[in-house]
């Protein structure tokens, strides 16, 4: 079971959730009030968000420091100073990982949850999934949603606005390939069938 998705920002200083849905909040049954149960969804997305852009800047400033290393070395041998590295398009940066979330507060429980995210284009995108959900699966699942959502939503310009704007869409695709948080197993034929369902379901939004 996947528990919720996010979308949020990486390439600011200031993490910023873009979009989030919970599909299940396991423990948060006896919250009183629809205002208690939205700001706990908040805080849920926010502490996955928040991880995300930790997770990614620690990466890219990994990423900068081998570049830098790798220019400097080349350099020294008398090579020139080829292009890339440090001054790589953001736009062009694909980053993805993995980490876990303890049991407690915001998400409650027993068991740990998994949050597999990407990056791209300056979001990110994460999948919180059941400790014992086929990782495989999700990643794959994640992949197709960022593939569509780049294809059907965001405008390279401003992507958080396209986001908040048009959150019906990112829904439509959201629950064409993620439908009430079950994983699919999807081959080729599969994706493609969904893929024609979904465009004709976009149509007008």
């Amino acid at each position: 079971m996947v528990v919720g998705f996010v979308i949020s920002t990486v390439a600011s200083d200031v993490t910023r959730v873009i979009f989030s849905f919970m599909f299940e909040l396991d423990g948060a049954v006896d919250v009183a009030t629809t205002d208690q149960l939205r700001a706990l969804r908040k805080e849920q997305a926010m502490h996955v968000a928040c991880q995300v852009q930790s997770e990614y800047s620690f990466l890219r400033a990994s990423s900068q420091s081998l570049a830098e290393v790798g220019m400097t070395t080349a350099m020294t041998r008398g090579g020139g100073g080829g292009g890339g590295g440090a001054g790589e398009d953001e736009k062009a940066v694909h980053e993805h990982g993995l980490f876990r979330v303890r049991p407690g507060m915001p998400f409650t429980g027993d068991d740990s949850k998994v949050v597999l995210w990407q990056a791209t284009a300056g979001a990110g995108y994460a999948l919180v999934c059941e400790e014992e959900e086929n990782r495989v699966v999700a990643a794959q699942v994640l992949c197709l949603l960022v593939q569509y959502l780049q294809e059907h939503v965001k405008s390279a310009e401003q992507p958080a606005a396209e986001f908040m704007l048009k959150s019906d869409r990112v829904m439509t695709v959201l629950h064409q390939f993620l439908p009430n948080g079950q994983l699919l197993f999807l081959n080729h034929r599969a994706v493609r069938q969904l893929e024609k369902e979904m465009e004709v379901l976009l149509q007008g939004k």
